[in-house]
């Protein structure tokens, strides 16, 4: 698989939320028979942990499984990230470093070390295998999803779950139990992404923040899927300046 096809679909695991691959009609059924839940949007956003001002700095490596029809692909992240910038380093099974991802908060910088390409894409730019359009998260914003009430339009629940419709029709799953998301799903007829939805498992309590240790992102066909297996994380620490350093001779493309 070139570097360009993992970061497709590793990417979104290092940075961004998710849209389905269902249409909202699917979505309305997928929900319908549940109850209306008597919880208000303020009691179930108080129940989610948001870290949007005590998490400044995560730093962390992990595996990362890209699961295709006929094929799957094991690499290995290494990931820095502040509130402003990303820094990912890609590696394949065997070690060797394929390439760089450096994501600020204007534009996606990928360095393909064994082709030695560079190309820069504007955030919103999705003309490289729709990476422009999934840069638009930082990866703190994807290990802590979290919701504004005032973006809640309903709330049903069954047994263990609140789910919670936003008014961008986006679908989250809370479990009641400790206000942890589950699942996070968006409505295709409102956003544009080659991947469907984000499920969230293995939640472990590091340096005080519940944060998820697997992260598992689908294609926008529902046909691949990509798991992040988290091995080591640390939160709030100094991180270096956040760059990649380009040989001279290696020219960058504008996307």
């Amino acid at each position: 698989m070139k570097l360009t096809s993992y970061i497709a679909y590793l990417l979104p695991l290092i940075l961004f939320t998710a849209i389905t691959g269902c249409s909202t009609t699917r979505e309305i059924t997928a929900i319908e028979g549940l109850d209306t839940a008597e919880i208000s949007a303020e009691e179930l956003t108080a129940m989610i942990p948001d870290y949007r001002y005590d998490l400044q700095t995560i730093s962390g490596s992990g595996r990362a499984i890209v699961s295709e029809p006929g094929s799957s692909e094991r690499v290995t992240l290494q990931f820095q990230s502040n509130r402003q910038q990303s820094l990912i380093t890609v590696r394949n099974s065997m070690g060797i470093e394929g390439g760089q991802i450096f994501v600020d908060t204007d534009s996606l910088l990928i360095y393909n070390r064994i082709d030695k390409i560079a190309e820069k894409v504007p955030l919103h730019e999705g003309r490289l295998s729709s990476i422009g359009s999934l840069a638009s998260i930082n990866i703190l914003d994807l290990v802590n999803y979290t919701i504004n009430s005032s973006d809640i339009i309903e709330i049903f629940e069954d047994k263990n779950h609140y789910i919670v419709i936003l008014n961008n029709k986006t679908r989250v799953t809370v479990n009641k139990t400790d206000g942890l998301i589950k699942e996070v799903v968006h409505a295709i007829d409102y956003y544009d992404a080659p991947y469907s939805r984000i499920e969230y498992e293995g939640y472990a309590r590091i340096s005080g923040f519940m944060l998820p240790r697997r992260v598992t992102i689908y294609s926008r066909d529902q046909a691949s899927r990509a798991t992040l297996l988290v091995q080591r994380l640390e939160v709030n620490i100094e991180l270096p300046e956040l760059m990649i350093n380009i040989p001279d001779d290696i020219p960058i493309y504008r996307i």
